[in-house]
């Protein structure tokens, strides 16, 4: 069964997807494919919006938490079949006027993949999909980190580009990989996290225990046990790190081992560039007490590079659930979120 942490998300790349309509290849997508080899990374693949492509614009670099998914992945019973979007194309579109938008592929991860299915059911379809050895075996921040920084000396050499701005920008797990990036390469002049906390990624499940028992779902006897449970299995990840043979959660020991062993705000705090912090009151992946922590520490430490913004009600897609006639309805705010990113971005917010 697939995990709740990640049901929202899902959905959000499925109604994506079919809302958009997009292709099987980069070019479907708007977007320019490139590729090299570097020395112990292997193959990297990137891809940069194709629009504008030969004229001055600032370069925004996009990260995004699709674990070993393709970008786009094809599902197939029979005669029938249907595309499913891991990186929600809106998120692209939104920029593309003003910036060169990069999008990093996953080590070992097609573009675009075809799996056949007994069943067509998005949410299982994409837990079920396997990804590459070679995904398992690089995994984590540092290959992502890494790659990310020689693509961007790739990009600040081919495209015709302002200087004025070079943006980090990430999205769920992908806003733990853009602080890392900031952190590493000093040409980066902009930093966006969106749906991202500041502290430990396992600091959520535990917080979502305690929210439970305090609101009443479980009772706090349950609450402890579930924690206990927690710290169990933290605890033997922690001391297996580099495990690609065990999960958890979706993902391999190593990727845990590695998202896991740093924690964001610690780097966060060191910055001196512009950065913005936008989440959703409403979200699981990514509980608000996090990033209200976030705030109170650079408050705290007398800072005010840090832009906070909270959209009430919204989950972890951008979305706010409302009771309409005894029904409750997602409302999406997606377009709201991504034009206080364009604000703050331009000096407007």
């Amino acid at each position: 069964m697939l995990q709740k942490r990640h049901l929202t998300y899902l959905l959000v790349l499925l109604i994506q997807s079919n809302a958009m309509g997009q292709g099987i290849t980069p070019a479907d997508w708007g977007l320019k494919a490139f590729h090299f080899k570097a020395p112990q990374l292997g193959d990297i693949n990137f891809y940069v919006t194709e629009k504008g492509i030969d004229h001055e614009k600032s370069i925004l670099f996009l990260f995004s938490g699709t674990r070993g998914l393709p970008t786009m992945l094809v599902v197939q019973k029979g005669d029938q079949s249907l595309q499913l979007g891991t990186v929600p194309p809106d998120i692209i579109f939104s920029f593309i006027d003003d910036y060169h938008v990069a999008v990093m592929g996953k080590p070992g991860t097609l573009f675009c993949d075809t799996m056949q299915v007994e069943e067509i059911n998005p949410l299982q379809n994409l837990e079920d999909y396997q990804p590459s050895r070679e995904y398992v075996e690089k995994c984590g921040l540092e290959w992502e980190v890494t790659a990310a920084s020689l693509v961007l000396d790739t990009l600040c050499s081919i495209l015709p580009h302002t200087g004025e701005k070079i943006v980090a920008v990430g999205f769920s797990e992908g806003g733990h990989t853009a602080i890392q990036f900031a952190a590493k390469n000093p040409e980066i002049t902009h930093l966006v996290c969106g749906i991202t906390g500041g502290l430990n990624q396992w600091y959520s499940s535990i917080i979502n225990r305690r929210m439970d028992a305090a609101a009443g779902v479980i009772s706090h006897r349950e609450a402890q046990a579930e924690v206990e449970k927690l710290f169990a299995i933290y605890r033997e990840i922690y001391g297996d790190p580099d495990n690609t043979e065990k999960w958890y959660y979706g993902h391999p020991y190593k990727r845990w081992g590695s998202f896991c062993s740093v924690i964001p705000l610690e780097q966060l705090v060191k910055m001196e560039i512009p950065i913005l912090f936008l989440c959703g009151s409403a979200d699981r992946n990514n509980p608000i007490l996090q990033c209200d922590y976030v705030m109170l520490e650079f408050l705290r430490l007398g800072k005010t590079n840090l832009t906070y913004r909270v959209l009430p009600g919204c989950d972890h897609g951008f979305y706010e659930m409302v009771m309409e006639d005894g029904e409750e309805k997602h409302i999406s705010r997606r377009k709201e979120a991504f034009h206080l990113i364009q604000g703050w971005l331009s000096g407007e917010e």
